[in-house]
Order: C-alpha cells, then structure tokens, then sequence
C-alpha cells in the first residue's frame, strides 16, 4: 500500500465503523471533548489552514502524525454529530466530561459573545 493510501485508512475507516452493531455516536463524542478544547481544535484548524495557504509543508514527522490525528478525530466526531441529528438521539440528559472546567468554558464562550456584539453593533 502507498503512502497516501495508508494515510486515507483512518479516514475510511471512521467512515464505515459508524455501520457496526452496537456503534454510539455519543460515546465518541463524549470521549473526544474530554480530550480536547475547543481551543485547542480552532489552533490546529487554523494551523492547518494558514500551512495549506502558504504552502507550507510540514516536516516534523510528529507534528504531521500529531495534526492527521487530530484531524481524522475531528473529522470523527462531526459525523458522530451527524448521527446524533440525523437519528434524533436525544444528546441533552447525557452527562459530559469536559477537558477543561465549566467556569473555563463558559468564560471563554461569554467573552466570544462580547466580541461577536460589538462587532454586529458596529457594522449595524
């Protein structure tokens, strides 16, 4: 197999592992946000866009193993939020571990609301 077709499995994989018997979507979701930050996805998405963008390539081998598995968990869990609308699973009674506390999030989501305020008052 060459390289770029091994560097697809995982993807394929995630595609097609939604179809086994017994698949949760929800436990994939649940263990995805009690590893990672929403932060901590905006950094590298935006690292990945600004890399594609200027055409940069990376070289450090464990950076680039680092981003495509963030990326094919990414990639995971939005198709598990697919699932979840799709199948109108009930997602509001399921408790979440979260990777940083609610007083962080909340916080963080507060001060996004300010800044998206002010800017939609000015361009009112």
């Amino acid at each position: 197999m060459n390289q770029k077709s091994n560097n697809m499995l995982p993807f394929e994989l995630a595609c097609y592992e939604i179809y086994d018997n017994g698949y949760d979507p929800l436990n994939t979701i649940r263990e995805f946000w009690s590893q990672h930050t929403i932060t901590d996805c905006q950094e590298t998405l935006w690292t990945l866009f600004e890399n594609y963008r200027k055409g940069i390539a990376q070289e450090d081998a464990a950076d680039v193993k680092q981003m495509h598995t963030v990326l094919m968990k990414v990639c995971r869990v939005l198709m598990d939020y697919f699932l979840v609308h799709f199948r109108k699973i009930c997602i509001d009674a399921v408790a979440f571990a979260f990777a940083e506390s609610a007083e962080a999030i909340t916080t963080d989501l507060e001060a996004k609301q300010r800044i998206h305020s002010f800017f939609n008052r000015i361009t009112e």
